[in-house]
């Protein structure tokens, strides 16, 4: 069975973009530009996601009977709104800070690699006539 954050760490802005309609690039920006403060505004359980945004709360969660659609209302708006916009919004760009996506793994160096450069033209493979013969 799919859990809520399986189903938020898939969302891509395709999908969100179609949630909220038409408009969803839009509301999604405008959204975008609330200052969220992820530990007094945010909820995210395995079965609810709640942001307290401007006076309204969004709430999402699977639907049981539509076969773990994703769910979403805003308490104060009954079409899509900013408060939506507001929520996929962060979703997306806060993936990692949600706990929905794991953090890129550290680069290691590549060892064994030289300071030499080739590029240069006192390289011999950086000068084409250094190490090369003619033939007649």
């Amino acid at each position: 069975m799919i859990r809520l954050k399986d189903k938020l760490s898939h969302l891509t802005y395709t999908q969100a973009c179609k949630f909220l309609g038409t408009n969803g690039g839009k509301l999604i920006r405008q959204g975008g530009k609330y200052d969220i403060d992820l530990t007094e505004q945010v909820t995210l359980t395995r079965h609810l996601f709640q942001l307290h945004v401007n006076g309204a709360v969004v709430t999402m969660q699977l639907d049981p009977l539509k076969h773990q659609r994703l769910h979403y209302k805003c308490s104060a708006c009954e079409t899509a709104c900013t408060h939506l916009g507001a929520a996929f919004s962060l979703i997306l760009e806060e993936k990692l800070a949600l706990g929905l996506a794991a953090p890129p793994p550290e680069k290691t160096p590549i060892e064994g690699l030289s300071d030499e450069r080739p590029w240069e033209a006192d390289h011999p493979l950086g000068n084409p006539s250094a190490g090369h013969r003619k033939v007649n």
